[in-house]
C-alpha cells in the first residue's frame, strides 16, 4: 500500500462486467450499501486502496450524489450508464474522464 497515492476508483452500474469497465487487474468490490453515505464510503475504499484500481459498483442515484460532492450535474440518458473515475487521494478528490 502506498501511503501518498490516490486510489483511482471506478464507479460502474451494478450488473456491468469489471473488465470492461477498468482493465484486468482492477480490484473489485461489493457494491455499496444502500442509504449509506456514498462518500463516507467511498472515501474508506481510497483510505483502504491507495495505489490501486478499485471497481465500485453502484446505482444511479449513488453516481448523483458523487457528482453533487463534486459540483457537478448527473449524466443523463446513455451518460447515465456509464462508468465514473475517480482519483481519490491526500488532495481530495478529482473526476477522471473515461475514454469513449
Amino acid at each position: 500500500m502506498a501511503l501518498h497515492c490516490a486510489a483511482t476508483l471506478v464507479l460502474v452500474p451494478v450488473g456491468t462486467a469489471p473488465d470492461d469497465a477498468a482493465g484486468a487487474g482492477a480490484v473489485v468490490v461489493g457494491p455499496l450499501t444502500p442509504g449509506a453515505d456514498v462518500v463516507e464510503e467511498l472515501q474508506a475504499l481510497a483510505d483502504l486502496h491507495r495505489g490501486e484500481r478499485v471497481v465500485v459498483p453502484v446505482g444511479p442515484e449513488q453516481v448523483a450524489a458523487v457528482l453533487e460532492h463534486l459540483g457537478r450535474a448527473a449524466p443523463t440518458g446513455d451518460g447515465a450508464n456509464r462508468p465514473v473515475r475517480l482519483e481519490i487521494g491526500d488532495d481530495g478528490w478529482a473526476l477522471v474522464p473515461v475514454g469513449p
